[in-house]
C-alpha cells in the first residue's frame, strides 16, 4: 500500500490500529465501537484514509462513545460458617 491511498483495506487498518487482521475481521463481523465506520467495496472492506484519522482524532479526544460494559447477575453473598448452622 501506498502511503497516498485514499483507501484503506483489512490488513492497512490493522496496522494502523495496532491491532491484527483476524481482531479487524471480528469487529467487523460483531460491529466493534472501536472501528471507524467503513464499507464494502465488492467483497472487501475498506475504509477512507482521511475518515480513519478523524475518527482516530475524534476517539483520541473523547468524542466518540465506546458501547457500556455489559454487567452479569448480581453476585450472592458468600455464606459463613454462622449461616451454615452446624
Amino acid at each position: 500500500m501506498s502511503e497516498e491511498s485514499e483507501v484503506i483495506y483489512v490488513a492497512d487498518l490493522a496496522r494502523i490500529l495496532g491491532r491484527t487482521e483476524v481482531s479487524v475481521r471480528e469487529g467487523i463481523r460483531r460491529q466493534a465501537s472501536w472501528l471507524p465506520k467503513g464499507f464494502r467495496m465488492g467483497i472487501k472492506h475498506c475504509w477512507l484514509r482521511a475518515d480513519v484519522m478523524q475518527f482516530l482524532l475524534d476517539y483520541r479526544d473523547g468524542k466518540i462513545q465506546t458501547k457500556p460494559i455489559r454487567v452479569g447477575r448480581k453476585r450472592q453473598v458468600p455464606p459463613t460458617l454462622k449461616s451454615i448452622g452446624r
